[in-house]
C-alpha cells in the first residue's frame, strides 16, 4: 500500500482542504479520531487558526476567569486597591503597611514577609536554608537568593533612596487604567507560555509514539504524527483547563492525567484509521 505522507488517504478531492469549519475541526479533533485524516489534511493556515482558539480557550479559562471573577466581585481594580488591600504608603523614605503579612512556601521553599512594626531587618534575619527570602520592614527590603548563579547573594532596598516619591492605596488606584493594561500583557504572557508549552508537549508525543509504533506505521512521516498529536491534545488541554480553574490538586492531578491517557489514546486510534494494520488491508 502506498501512503503519500502529504494528501492522506483519502477519496476527498484536494479542493475540500481548508473549508472544514472551526467547530468541526474541534468535534473531529477531540471525538472522532476516525475523522482525522481529514484534519491532517488541512492547510497550514487552518491548523494555526484552530491552534490560536484552542490556547485562547485554555488560557482564558486558566488565568482570565479567576481574574475577572474576582475584579468584577470587588468591583474592578480600583474598589479593590482601595477597599480590600490593607492600607499602605511609602511617604518620607518610610514604608508602612496596616498588616502583616506572612508566607512560608514550603513547596518551592520560599519566605516572604512584611512587617513594618520592625524598623529594619538585617542579613541575620534571613533563613539561609530557604532558597528565596523576601524581608520587607519600616525602612527596608531585602531580598536573599540561593538558587544556581545567585547563590548566597543578599540585595538591600533603602527607603530613604525614595523619599522623593509618595505612594500609597488611593495614588495607585488612580492607575486602574494602567493595571488594566498591565493585566492583559500578563495575560497575553501567558497565552504565549501557553501556546510554548502544547507545542512542546506535542512534540513529546509526536517522538513517544513514532518511537512505539514506528515498526508499524512506517508509512507516517514524523511530520504527520506531529500534527496528529496537535489534534489529539485538544480534549486533554481543556479538561485539565477547566481541572486548573477549579483549583483543587486532586481535580488538577486528575485533569493531568485524564490529558496524558485520552491524547495516547486518539493517537492510537488516529494512526490505525491514517494505516490500516496488516489485516485489515489484505
Amino acid at each position: 500500500m502506498n501512503y503519500n505522507t502529504q494528501e492522506g488517504p483519502s477519496n476527498k478531492p484536494n479542493n475540500d482542504k481548508g473549508k472544514m469549519s472551526m467547530a468541526d475541526r474541534f468535534i473531529k479533533a477531540m471525538f472522532l479520531p476516525g475523522d482525522y485524516p481529514e484534519l491532517i489534511r488541512l492547510k497550514f493556515g487552518s491548523v494555526v487558526s484552530f491552534l490560536c482558539l484552542l490556547m485562547f480557550l485554555v488560557s482564558f479559562v486558566q488565568y482570565a476567569i479567576p481574574v475577572l471573577a474576582r475584579l468584577a466581585g470587588y468591583g474592578g481594580v480600583k474598589n479593590y486597591i482601595i477597599d480590600v488591600l490593607p492600607d499602605f504608603s511609602l511617604e518620607n523614605g518610610e514604608f508602612d503597611f496596616s498588616e502583616k503579612y506572612e508566607r512560608d512556601d514550603e513547596t518551592v521553599n520560599m519566605y516572604y514577609l512584611i512587617d513594618t512594626s520592625k524598623e529594619k531587618f538585617t542579613v541575620d534575619d534571613i533563613d539561609r536554608d530557604k532558597t528565596q527570602v523576601v524581608l520587607v520592614s519600616h525602612t527596608n527590603m531585602l531580598v536573599y537568593n540561593n538558587v544556581t548563579g545567585l547563590a548566597g547573594t543578599v540585595q538591600e532596598e533603602k527607603f530613604s533612596d525614595f523619599n522623593m516619591l509618595t505612594i500609597n492605596n488611593e495614588s495607585v488606584a488612580s492607575f486602574a487604567p494602567l493595571i488594566y493594561v498591565g493585566l492583559f500583557l500578563a495575560y497575553a504572557t501567558m497565552y504565549v507560555m501557553c501556546f510554548v508549552r502544547y507545542l512542546l508537549a506535542a512534540l513529546f508525543y509526536a517522538f513517544l509514539m513514532y518511537i512505539l509504533t514506528r515498526v508499524m506505521m512506517s508509512k507516517l512521516s514524523f511530520g504527520i504524527i506531529y500534527k496528529i498529536a496537535l489534534f489529539a491534545q485538544t480534549i486533554g488541554a481543556l479538561v485539565s483547563a477547566v481541572a486548573v480553574l477549579i483549583g483543587t490538586p486532586l481535580f488538577i492531578m486528575a485533569g493531568s492525567t485524564f490529558a496524558m491517557i485520552v491524547t495516547v489514546v486518539i493517537m492510537n486510534r488516529a494512526f490505525f484509521k491514517i494505516v490500516p494494520p496488516p489485516a485489515a488491508r489484505r
